[in-house]
């Protein structure tokens, strides 16, 4: 009994010390966190290499991957360019990031076990490997016939690949810290600033063309968030809702609903009126499964109040069921495919609109959720798709049905034409 009792006191003394030593974060701490681990297991099995760099690793979460090293040489040789081409002295950086180290690490969402040492050296490396990539691809034509990566194109596309993934990244503000420094440096004033050097290299997503004046960004994922979204004050106001079911796009084309293209470049502004929906056009190409899924992946851990990236992948998913869908959008020009086919696409939203848990949803689909489930309930409508449905869905059904149609109308004819005979 003695024994227990000391045994139990042993373990009551451990607990209460690890209790002294425990405690939420800090405030501050978790709104500094902004680079994530992408939370679902699932995003993983459903598609690997849409969460996991290609070639190069960039940040903490990925560092040390065999397959990943053959870039390390590399990264280096870009390092010491962009230090000897602006003049900016290693020892500066350093320091400098020395500085900065605890805020640095309190962007990542989780404690990241490297000395200080091998952090800020990891953190110069990556840092200086983005700046010197950038500044070439800024100025192109120079660099275009002699920059390792833009002599292999497709090399340098797994590079863009690998910096759109929430896992790869560093905080802007160091990328953008670093190139102040070097500016000052360099008297020549060829570059603008980092952040218009950043649009630039990410000009593809910019659809709407946003300006860089003004725009506040964590890192690249961040950024590829606030070129879907629509101008500030165009943001719609969310409420606390769920929404349980749509019709997809084929039953509500066959219950009359006209879908139209919309001129609108921001993506996510749907309008619906009088029977008639318009949405953007949504171009599907090599890349697309990998920038939604991270734009959304960080979207929830970041901003999960508002989702609106992920309300526009759960109202494409319940639009879109099969490849049929899928035709049907591509047919009024909704969705335009650059790479793939049909099916394909059909299954990528089916696996960008799943697994999101959310609590809020923006208002204005809240209202087109809403007219489309009326329209495709109105007992009209709802008559004309059955009609279609059992008797038009098919070649082969519509052929039986015109068939018996005429076949009716035959007997009709020769009812009518046997009782005038007898007049």
């Amino acid at each position: 009994m003695e024994r227990e009792e000391s045994e139990n006191e042993n373990l009551v003394n451990h607990l209460e010390l690890m209790l002294e030593n425990a405690g939420l974060p800090e405030e501050s701490w978790a709104k500094e966190q902004c680079i994530y681990r992408v939370r679902r297991h699932k995003f993983r099995q459903q598609n690997e290499a849409a969460s996991i760099p290609r070639i190069v690793s960039i940040g903490p979460f990925h560092r040390g991957h065999k397959r990943l090293e053959t870039m390390q040489e590399l990264k280096l040789g870009y390092l010491k360019s962009f230090l000897e081409g602006s003049g900016l002295a290693l020892e500066c950086c350093i320091s400098k990031l020395k500085e900065w180290e605890t805020n640095i690490r309190r962007c990542y969402a989780e404690n990241i076990q490297l000395s200080s040492d091998e952090f800020v050296m990891m953190i110069l490396i990556d840092a200086g490997f983005i700046i010197e990539h950038f500044i070439r691809y800024y100025d192109l034509e120079t660099w275009a016939k002699r920059d390792p990566l833009f002599l292999k194109p497709w090399l340098a596309e797994d590079v863009l690949h690998d910096l759109i993934l929430i896992e790869n990244q560093i905080p802007f503000f160091v990328l953008k810290r670093i190139f102040k420094l070097a500016s000052a440096e360099d008297d020549t004033g060829s570059l603008p600033s980092f952040l218009h050097i950043t649009f630039k290299y990410f000009s593809r997503f910019n659809k709407q063309d946003l300006p860089p004046d003004g725009v506040k960004l964590q890192h690249f994922t961040d950024l590829l968030r606030t070129f879907c979204l629509p101008p500030s004050e165009r943001l719609p106001k969310r409420e606390i809702n769920r929404v349980n079911y749509l019709r997809t796009t084929s039953e509500l084309m066959e219950a009359g609903l006209v879908f139209e293209s919309s001129p609108n470049k921001c993506l996510l502004e749907l309008e619906f009126q009088k029977g008639v929906l318009r949405m953007p056009c949504f171009e599907v190409s090599d890349i697309t499964e990998v920038l939604m899924g991270n734009i959304a992946a960080f979207e929830q851990a970041h901003y999960p109040t508002e989702t609106y990236i992920v309300d526009y992948l759960k109202f494409l998913g319940f639009m879109i069921n099969t490849e049929k869908d899928v035709d049907a959008l591509v047919g009024k020009g909704i969705i335009a495919i650059l790479f793939g086919d049909s099916n394909e696409v059909a299954t990528m939203v089916s696996l960008l609109s799943s697994n999101h848990n959310q609590q809020y949803i923006n208002s204005d689909y809240l209202h087109v959720y809403d007219h489309l489930n009326k329209f495709y309930e109105n007992p009209l409508h709802k008559y004309k798709a059955n009609l279609i449905r059992d008797y038009f869905s098919t070649p082969r059904k519509t052929t039986i049905s015109i068939a018996v149609v005429v076949l009716l109308l035959l007997i009709f004819v020769q009812s009518i034409c046997s009782v005038l005979s007898v007049l």
